[in-house]
């Protein structure tokens, strides 16, 4: 049975500059994520909603506020152990991909494995296996260049998937698709290896088709989740 995760953030603000200059990205946020959840987090752009993602994700540190992941404290964690719990327990999907340039598909996938330690047979079995699960056995060993939006995504996707984490961050994962691509890739993530496989996942989109796959949709502007926050999917 896979771990499950619950990530909390509480009070959590990041501000850039100071004085006259200063901005607050996001503003006393607090967020609960239950595990096997699908969360949704919209807004306008420059509201805050990727600052947000990436200190729950641990790739960036607030001004105040603190981040728990199963009830411990982040804070309490000297680097190395924050880079562990990232690779072994979060996912992240971007809307540019991130895919590296001179690595295959697979490649791409086990490079994730070897940082945590997986070496030997298993990472090209694994990352195998999971571009297979996401039809990409054909292009393995393709270079990103030679492959379409929706499948660079799916690399990424099954890159995300590669420690088997329990939780999944996806900043705008439709953003370069088309309509019926970015569908179909959401409805794989969400549907056939989130839901079903009990992962927590947490995406920042403006896509408001997405609304309807979520447990939760969240409404963030200027920083602070508004009032207006919970919305029924559509």
């Amino acid at each position: 049975m896979r771990t499950q995760i619950s990530l909390e953030l509480s009070g959590i603000s990041k501000v850039y500059g100071s004085g006259n200059t200063e901005v607050r990205a996001v503003d006393n946020v607090d967020l609960q994520i239950k595990p096997g959840e699908i969360v949704l987090i919209m807004g306008p752009s420059g509201s805050g909603k990727t600052t947000l993602l990436s200190m729950a994700g641990l790739l960036l540190k607030p001004t105040s506020g603190v981040v728990s992941v199963n009830d411990v404290l982040t804070s309490a964690l000297n680097q190395r152990q924050l880079a562990q719990l990232r690779l072994r327990s979060i996912g992240f999907v971007f809307q540019a991909y991130n895919l590296i340039a001179s690595l295959s598909a697979r490649e791409n996938v086990e490079l994730v494995m070897n940082m945590a330690g997986t070496n030997g047979a298993k990472a090209p079995q694994r990352s195998l296996e999971l571009l297979s699960l996401l039809g990409l056995e054909q292009r393995a060993d393709h270079l990103p260049a030679d492959l379409s939006g929706g499948q660079k995504q799916r690399v990424a996707i099954a890159r995300a998937l590669a420690n088997d984490p329990p939780l999944i961050l996806a900043d705008e994962p439709t953003g370069n698709l088309d309509s019926k691509t970015g569908r179909e890739v959401m409805e794989l993530l969400c549907c056939g290896l989130g839901r079903v496989q009990g992962r927590s996942i947490v995406i920042v989109t403006h896509d408001h088709r997405l609304r309807e796959i979520a447990d939760r949709v969240l409404w963030l502007e200027d920083g602070q989740l508004q009032a207006k926050a919970e919305l029924t999917p559509a």
